[in-house]
């Protein structure tokens, strides 16, 4: 048969899908039942965003490829043999690569060829130009939808005679009257403070949507939300002429995206840029036997570190100020030894770059400040005086009462203990240990012990203890003896 007549052939027979014992794909073509075409796995051994391409010595795409090689555009046309041990006509190409499409969105997909092509999306045929054409090629474009992220393009071309041309491209639709899909916020955004020239450069990686037109860089103060642009670029770095007057006023900077059609993403993650190394967490603990205060904070790697301060806040003529405890380039501060007095102490570490900018240090404590310790001091001062202490009678015993007379306002115990023990014997009991009665003037608590045996004779003596357990010099002893039912 004339090659041009099994060109007319082929173009009136019709192509028709079946499924054949669970599932396995066939096509009739020309008569001849073969395998239809599998995926192979796109994109191995190719640069990214490269085809993967194919031969085959039959137009059914089975057996093994003939060659196996890498094309970064469709775009052929063979007038014999495409490639060694593939025949000139009855041969298959199939390009295959999975790549990005970024947020996706308005996609045309364009093919042209002689004799058969077909298009896949994820395994889903778009364009479908089947038949034998002779040596004229056909064309066909479709308009679609991409969905956002990765995808697999396949395309199948096949040649049964006659020249072999094929075409194939994919592009975005750039008219904001189909693109209404923003653009994916970039990423990866890295920011660099120069303290020569006090300047931050901002840089970020390349945006993966095909119709990208431009980055808008943006900064705003911290503490504030008013973003001002800096630039509109194709680049991805710039540096911002802006120039830290001090290096100490942080900035938050982000990038936005913008695609031919006038779409803009929305900003990439806000990263702070603090001009000045930052002390990020101080702790800090107490040790009660050598009354010593140990403080402890991340060691900073900045390039522009140069020193800590570490200071005190501390009582000076009536008022709290931030008294210089000294400097380092360590990290790790002891104090001299302080006053377990109960109080609070607070602490706060400053960091000095190399151009000599000191972080700034506020008169007022800042309970959100990272650089900021509070530290609660165990109290290890008793109270400074005894009690007195009351000796009487109640029913069945003895009452005892311990008294304070000091005004409630500068009170410096919270209750009182009372101990009693037989005359000529070693150990002390507590017959009481509880707070005093607020309602009197007085600050009071009272005991009513069973008295001792006819003739024996008890002593008894107080204290008073505080909130941490710190107790107040005794009292004078006192004793009591029984005579009968009563005490003398």
């Amino acid at each position: 048969m004339p090659i041009t007549a099994r060109k007319v052939l082929v173009h009136h027979k019709s192509l028709v899908a079946a499924s054949i014992g669970g599932g396995l794909s066939a096509v009739v073509l020309g008569g001849l039942l073969a395998a239809a075409p599998q995926a192979v796995a796109a994109g191995a051994g190719c640069s990214a965003d490269v085809y993967q391409r194919t031969f085959y010595k039959n137009t059914s795409f089975s057996g093994s490829p003939v060659r196996t090689d890498c094309d970064s555009a469709i775009s052929q046309s063979w007038s014999g043999s495409p490639a060694s041990g593939v025949p000139s006509n009855d041969f298959g190409v199939r390009w295959s690569v999975t790549r990005d499409f970024g947020s996706g969105g308005p996609f045309t997909f364009s093919a042209s060829a002689t004799d058969g092509v077909r298009v896949y999306l994820d395994g889903v045929r778009t364009v479908d130009l089947w038949k034998g054409t002779g040596d004229t090629a056909r064309s066909k474009s479709v308009n679609l939808t991409v969905p956002a992220g990765r995808h697999t393009l396949r395309v199948d071309y096949v040649n049964w005679s006659g020249a072999a041309k094929v075409k194939y491209s994919y592009g975005p639709r750039t008219s904001a009257t189909y693109d209404r899909t923003k653009p994916l916020a970039p990423a990866g955004v890295k920011t660099a403070y120069n303290t020569a020239n006090r300047r931050t450069t901002v840089s970020w990686t390349a945006n993966k949507e095909m119709d990208l037109a431009s980055y808008t860089l943006y900064r705003r103060p911290v503490g504030s939300s008013t973003w001002t642009k800096v630039t509109t670029t194709t680049a991805r770095s710039h540096t911002d002429p802006l120039v830290n007057p001090d290096d100490r006023t942080p900035y938050y900077y982000e990038v936005r995206a913008k695609d031919k059609a006038g779409n803009t993403s929305s900003g990439s993650t806000d990263t702070v840029v603090q001009p000045l190394p930052v002390v990020a967490s101080v702790t800090g603990v107490y040790d009660p036997a050598t009354r010593k205060v140990t403080l402890k904070w991340p060691l900073n790697t900045e390039p522009h570190f140069d020193r800590y301060t570490v200071l005190s806040n501390d009582k000076v003529e009536g008022s709290f100020v931030w008294v210089p405890l000294g400097t380092t380039r360590g990290n790790t501060w002891t104090t001299e030894p302080i006053t377990p007095d109960g109080e609070w102490r607070h602490y706060r570490v400053l960091v000095t770059n190399d151009g000599g900018t000191t972080t700034y240090n506020p008169r007022y404590l800042v309970a959100s400040a990272t650089n900021e310790l509070w530290l609660g001091i165990p109290d290890g001062i008793a109270p400074a005086y005894a009690p007195r202490l009351a000796l009487g009678t109640c029913a069945g015993g003895i009452r005892a009462t311990a008294i304070d007379d000091m005004p409630a306002p500068i009170r410096d115990f919270t209750g009182f203990e009372i101990e009693r023990r037989a005359v000529g014997a070693d150990t002390w009991s507590v017959v009481l240990h509880q707070p005093y009665d607020p309602r009197s003037g007085s600050a009071t608590a009272t005991v009513c012990d069973p008295r001792p045996a006819d003739g024996g004779s008890y002593e008894y003596r107080a204290r008073s203890y505080d909130q941490a357990g710190n107790l107040s010099p005794y009292s004078e002893v006192q004793t009591v003896t029984m005579r009968g039912n009563a005490t003398p």
